[in-house]
């Protein structure tokens, strides 16, 4: 088994560790960098082909945790995003209010920008959009307490 921390090991946000085990590739937590320090991070590439992970294994719903799955998925995953009922429930009203705030912080900064004569180069465009979070809709797949994963 191989794992890759590619999130919260000098930070409190941004939970997201890669493993590779028996052919699978699986991604645990897609989560958002919230620390002003950080969130340039949210903007990069992942570091794994979004098209390459097989899974995703979502501990919770915090957007720490989940609050870049829609990047991702823009990016080319497609493969299951496995939670518990619980977090299935709570994941789309999560996701489509972190949606919302990207797409009003670009254009409250885009406004603020333009009005002082100057550019951003991120900041101006949301991370992710309504459209973009309601895409990861159909990848969900709640797996039961005390259950195994397929």
């Amino acid at each position: 088994m191989k794992i890759k921390f590619l999130g919260a090991t000098r930070q409190v946000t941004g939970s997201s560790y890669f493993l590779e085990a028996g052919g699978l590739k699986i991604l645990v937590d897609c989560g958002l960098f919230q620390e002003r320090d950080y969130s340039y991070r949210n903007w990069r590439s992942f570091p794994i082909p979004a098209d390459q992970i097989q899974y995703l294994l979502l501990t919770h719903v915090h957007l720490d945790h989940s609050g870049l799955i829609p990047k991702l998925v823009k990016e080319g995953f497609a493969g299951d995003i496995l939670l518990t009922p619980a977090s299935k429930e709570l994941f789309p009203i999560v996701i489509l209010d972190s949606a919302r705030m990207q797409e009003e912080d670009a254009a409250f900064k885009k406004k603020r920008h333009d009005k002082e004569g100057r550019k951003g180069p991120y900041p101006e465009i949301p991370l992710y959009t309504v459209q973009d979070a309601e895409k990861c809709f159909h990848l969900l797949k709640d797996v039961a307490y005390e259950d195994y994963l397929p």
